[in-house]
């Protein structure tokens, strides 16, 4: 009693006192109580009981999705009706009663929550729930909690954490250790386990300050960007191939090193956003490159496949990619009609879909009237490579330069055109004579396209659409004496696709000239007959031929051999076919010789002219056109004649003919270092118009719609209705969705689960926050603190709830076995690619070498052949390549990693949002017995004798415990290793191996125990 105070006055004070005590404390129970319905119950009715009562439909007079509807339920008593409600989900699953009736029956840990709020009162907040769903509200800093133990708090997120624990009477676990802490840290930043000498730094010093120099210097690590990667590639659905039954392999490696390279520079993430997805609008090549977010979408070009339909997927896939990504919404079901609980409309979906609706086509047929022809294609950019360019430009200089000394010699040989018609006239009397010969009759089986004779004796054919496989029949007249051989010139012409001689798209401007036949005939066209049967040659020569399609091979009746002429495709290049015996061809008698062009892909060619061969045809042959010319005088040469002439004085000089060779081979070399490119977007310089689709059919055209954002939520700021316009809508602050949905992402990479644990669907339908108030406040300090990634991981990691152990005690696995209310550390396994990684690292192979083009680790053989419509060979990376991080090993979507998937990764065919984490019998197997495993358990082996060679048996695997675990084993643990090896070791020997072999397969054995441990493949 206070001196002096009278004690009727102090016991009114009392009274007062414990009066106002009551009060506070009935108001905090009162506030428990709808804190545990908002949170737990409601989300219940949502999920299990809203389809039938509700004010959609309220089956049973029985509603449960407002306040009000359920006090005034069409039940006289609302008591008994609930009481009802708690009698049908009491009633064993099964029951023709239970509740709910459709979908999976509630578990035990719902019903206690439900029949808790029951017995408790049945406290349903005022209000509740609101008119707009709280994820479509911005969000607002809200002010700390008060908290009884803010001494345990070390950041502001603490507070919020804390004030849910003692709201459920639950304590925070102790700081983790310094091994296993560090050992997280470095993991959760970069990706990769620390060596020991950095754990023993850090048990040595585990102060804050020390700590927080860890945090900062592992986030400025070129590491950072490859861990934090990996999750953003899986929203993106990056991969290497385009998918479906061809899964062509392509070039989109340079958007996924933009990603690393953009999150290592902590881009902030509103430009993140922006140059993803409108990058092409924005000028810089970097920004360019960034485009290749769209690209990641799988295109399909299986033969029979409608380009426009591709196209249409291609642009669904892009919004539904958006909303996951940037919205935390399934859209997915707008596309057909408007959402059944989100306040998105059909027209919504529509309106977003025609952002993305006038960009360059992707896939198309080459052949508009063959249905296998489609093509993947699509706007791609060459990268930029400085030495490379440096090359190139010499190169091109080289080239120039041998340009210009041809261009002299032919000038020399012009002013000698007199002397070298004399030299030549002199050699007609030895040498090969060419006959062009007459064409008098042309047939198609693939075409009704006609043909053009030329001025030289040639044939153009003429038509726009050349069938896939093709044979010529060309009858021909002439009078010729002991023809020899039939010479084949396929011209070069500027109507043909590739102005070269080919006739096939100017993609594909090689033809091949499967085989040649000729027959004489007898008589008129008309009423000819065979006299001579088909003509026998004995070899053929040719100009040119590309590799493995020499021209005697279009000798042969086998369809995979012929004449082709890849790289030169715009020259033109002769043929000439020797037969075995010599024949006359009179002025009443007709040739037939026929191409058989029946490789494919309209590979035929476009011009040609076909000669009889006279004399020496083992030696070189003039053309009868050069005979001609250099047999009359000069004088009356045209200027056409002097042309062809030194066009063949030049094809014969020594000199030319090396210049030529150099200049083809620096062409070669020119096209071996042909830029890098990556697929880009382009939009288009006229919009496509976008109409809404009936059921989702793209056949079945709606209203038009022009782009816009969904209309529940903010408008967009004033600008071209673009792309551009829509990147910025998303990251504009007005946005009540892509900062929470972002560091609620970030928050479940660290923790195993996210603040909302539906990380696709912030929706209606989706699970309500554990912490709102938390999630707020960290979408307010990543907004306010330039988007900053780093900033919000630092943030986190520093806080007491990340330190926390992750000791699971038998009350806190009663209590919140899934940690939702976070009185533990995280804990659970690694994805696919740390594992990898891991493993790689503490066995020494690790090779830390950054971007590039995918990389091919060993796998089983005769995968890729088994899968897609093209049979790439697998190739194992040379060197240390086949060490990288697993983000870059190739991803086909067809037949991905196998080791990979085993962990759950996936096939990227559409955006991941979150992997399934399961626990199966391949996973040990594959660390058991996969190549890359043994491999790693192996140098690891080495690895411990090496680097303890001075050491015991303890010693060593001391070392390799620390190495994979970050900690020391215990004594129990180390003796239990020790034994393994001592027995090994003396199994060994008594089957008669030497000691040294017999020590090495004991070490192999212990480190592949290492490689293997749970507390190896987990984060803790």
């Amino acid at each position: 009693m206070t001196i002096g105070m009278p004690s009727r006055m102090f016991a009114m004070i009392l009274l007062a006192a414990t009066t106002q005590l009551c009060v506070m404390a009935h108001a905090a129970g009162e506030a428990r109580l709808e804190r545990q319905f908002r949170e737990e119950v409601y989300p219940i009715f949502r999920q299990h009981c809203l389809e039938c009562h509700s004010a959609k439909r309220e089956e049973g007079g029985l509603r449960l999705d407002d306040r009000s509807a359920w006090m005034s339920s069409s039940s006289a008593d609302h008591t008994k009706a609930t009481s009802e409600l708690l009698r049908r989900i009491r009633l064993p699953s099964g029951h023709e009663e239970a509740m709910p009736a459709i979908g999976q029956g509630l578990t035990q840990r719902q019903k206690a929550a439900i029949e808790f709020w029951w017995t408790s009162g049945a406290v349903w907040p005022e209000g509740f729930p609101a008119a707009t769903h709280w994820a479509y509200i911005p969000p607002e800093r809200p002010a700390l909690p008060e908290v009884t133990t803010a001494s345990w708090c070390r950041t502001p997120l603490d507070y919020f954490v804390l004030s849910r624990l003692e709201d459920r009477n639950l304590k925070p676990s102790r700081d983790a250790s310094p091994e296993k802490l560090v050992r997280r840290l470095h993991l959760d930043l970069v990706g990769l386990p620390p060596t020991p000498e950095e754990v023993d730094a850090f048990v040595a010093d585990p102060s804050d300050e020390h700590y927080l120099r860890i945090v900062q210097e592992l986030l400025q690590r070129p590491q950072f960007g490859e861990r934090w990667a990996r999750g953003w590639l899986d929203l993106a659905r990056y991969a290497d191939s385009h998918g479906f039954q061809r899964d062509n392999l392509i070039d989109i490696w340079a958007y996924r090193d933009w990603v690393i390279q953009a999150l290592n520079a902590d881009m902030p993430f509103d430009q993140f956003t922006i140059e993803q997805l409108a990058g092409d609008l924005l000028g810089s090549e970097q920004q360019k490159i960034a485009t290749g977010f769209h690209r990641c979408a799988p295109t399909n070009v299986e033969a029979g496949s409608l380009p426009e339909e591709t196209r249409v997927e291609q642009v669904i896939d892009r919004v539904n990619t958006t909303a996951a990504i940037w919205l935390g919404t399934t859209l997915e079901c707008c596309q057909c009609h408007d959402h059944k609980y989100d306040p998105f409309t059909m027209e919504d979906y529509y309106r977003l879909f025609a952002f993305f609706n006038s960009t360059a086509l992707e896939a198309d047929r080459t052949n508009p009237s063959v249905p296998s022809s489609i093509q993947f294609q699509g706007p791609y950019f060459d990268l930029p490579d400085h030495e490379r360019d440096h090359r190139r430009s010499e190169l091109q200089e080289q080239i120039e330069t041998v340009e210009q000394q041809a261009s002299t010699r032919r000038d020399e040989l012009k002013e000698q055109l007199g002397t070298l018609a004399a030299t030549l006239k002199l050699r007609l009397d030895s040498l090969a004579r060419e006959y062009p010969l007459e064409v008098v009759d042309f047939r198609s089986t693939g075409t009704t396209d006609t043909f053009a004779k030329q001025a030289d004796g040639s044939i153009l054919l003429v038509g726009d659409d050349p069938p896939d496989t093709d044979v010529y029949s060309i009858v021909l007249r002439g009078e010729v004496a002991q023809i020899r051989g039939l010479r084949l010139d396929a011209l070069r012409h500027d109507s043909l696709p590739g102005k070269g001689p080919g006739r096939g798209d100017p993609k594909r401007t090689n033809f091949v000239l499967n085989r040649f036949t000729a027959e004489l005939w007898e008589g008129s066209s008309d009423d000819a007959s065979v006299t001579h049967g088909p003509l026998e040659f004995a070899t053929a020569k040719a100009s040119f031929s590309q590799k493995n399609w020499e021209v005697a091979g279009a000798l042969k009746a086998q369809p995979k051999t012929g004449w082709a002429i890849s790289p030169q495709i715009d020259r033109s290049h002769w043929a000439t076919f020797i037969l075995d015996k010599p024949f006359d061809l009179s002025s009443q008698q007709q040739l037939v010789v026929r191409l058989h062009h029946e490789f494919g892909q309209a590979r035929s060619i476009g011009c040609l002219r076909i000669s009889a061969v006279t004399g020496d045809i083992s030696g070189d042959s003039i053309p009868e056109n050069i005979c001609d010319i250099v047999q009359a005088d000069e004088s009356q040469w045209d200027s056409l004649q002097r042309q062809a002439l030194l066009d063949f004085c030049i094809s014969e000089d020594s000199a030319s003919q090396k210049l030529n060779t150099r200049k083809s081979a620096l062409e070669k070399q020119l096209a071996a270092i042909s830029p890098d490119t990556t697929l880009v977007m382009e939009e288009l310089e006229e919009p496509r118009l976008t109409n809404m689709f009936i059921r989702g059919d793209y056949k079945q055209v709606g209203q038009p719609v022009a782009p816009g954002t969904p209309r529940a939520l903010h408008d967009p700021d004033q600008g071209p209705a673009n792309r551009l316009t829509l990147a910025r809508w998303l990251v504009d602050r007005r946005n009540p969705l892509v900062a929470r949905v972002t560091v609620n992402r970030w928050w479940y990479e660290l923790f195993g689960t996210g603040l909302v644990s539906t990380l696709n669907d912030f929706g209606v339908k989706g699970e309500m926050p554990t912490h709102p108030e938390l999630l707020d406040w960290l979408a307010v300090e990543f907004m306010e603190n330039t988007w900053s990634l780093k900033h919000i991981l630092q943030t986190i990691v520093l806080s007491s709830t990340y330190r926390q152990s992750s000791e699971v005690t038998p009350e806190l696995l009663e209590l919140d076995d899934q940690n939702r209310w976070l009185a533990r550390g995280p804990r659970f396994r690694m994805d696919a690619e740390m594992i990898r990684d891991n493993a790689l690292a503490v066995s020494g192979l690790l090779s830390l070498k950054q971007f590039g083009p995918p990389i091919r680790p060993f796998q089983p053989a005769g995968i890729w052949t088994k899968v897609g419509g093209t049979a790439y060979e697998y190739e194992v990376s040379p060197d240390s390549d086949k060490y990288r991080r697993g983000l870059y090993v190739v991803i086909k979507r067809g037949s991905p990693y196998p080791s990979f998937i085993n962990f759950d990764a996936t096939n990227r065919f559409s955006c991941i949002v979150k992997r399934s984490r399961t626990n199966t019998p391949l996973q040990a197997l594959t660390l058991l017995n996969d190549p890359v495993y043994v491999e790693a358990a192996q140098s690891l082996a080495n690895r411990l004798q090496i680097e303890k060679s001075q050491g015991d048996n303890r010693e060593k695997i001391a070392y390799g415990f620390q190495l994979c675990t970050a900690r020391r084993p215990s004594a129990n643990e180390a003796a239990a290793l020790e034994s393994l090896w001592q027995s090994l070791c003396m199994a060994s020997q008594e089957q008669g191996r030497p000691e040294g072999e017999a020590k090495n397969g004991a070490w192999l054995s212990v480190a592949t125990v290492l490689l293997n441990l749970h507390e190896t493949v987990t984060k803790d």
